[in-house]
């Protein structure tokens, strides 16, 4: 019985196909730590649709950041839609903070566990896409590089 499991998985969604879905942008609402007039907004997109993905737009106010997080098990994508900003990463505790500038076009990968955050330089929103790899994303806020987590 146990050797069927991996075939019922396979055949089931050509059998119960989901169905497709269309998210409209004056359809997204904050997520729950976030509101629409933060200097860092995150609103859900695409979520708990299936196991494996979700994608959220992260909305980065001019001259504004957020804090520390890392996004806990799940690995992530980020997709620059508009304006400027700076991804910032640690990859470990002996690592020195990378800054990146990333445009309208440009794409970055955050593994599982890494400390990062946003920044926002200049006077005009940067619009980001995040797709991470779970239903919904996960995560934790830290007190800085390398600290505690903080309580939302």
């Amino acid at each position: 019985m146990a050797s069927l499991l991996p075939l019922i998985s396979e055949i089931l969604p050509m059998i119960m196909p989901a169905s497709a879905q269309v998210m409209r942008a004056d359809q997204l609402r904050p997520a729950a730590a976030s509101t629409l007039d933060g200097p860092v907004v995150t609103r859900s997109a695409v979520i708990d649709k299936c196991d494996k993905m979700c994608a959220s737009v992260l909305t980065i106010r001019p001259r504004s950041s957020s804090p520390v997080r890392h996004n806990s098990e799940q690995d992530a994508i980020i997709y620059a839609t508009s304006g400027t900003g700076i991804f910032m990463v640690k990859e470990g505790v002996e690592a020195d903070i990378q800054r990146y500038e990333l445009s309208q076009g440009d794409f970055a990968w955050i593994p599982a566990w890494t400390e990062h955050r946003v920044q926002n330089d200049t006077d005009t929103d940067a619009v980001w896409i995040v797709f991470q790899s779970g239903p919904h994303p996960v995560g934790a806020i830290l007190a800085d590089w390398g600290g505690n987590e903080v309580s939302a």
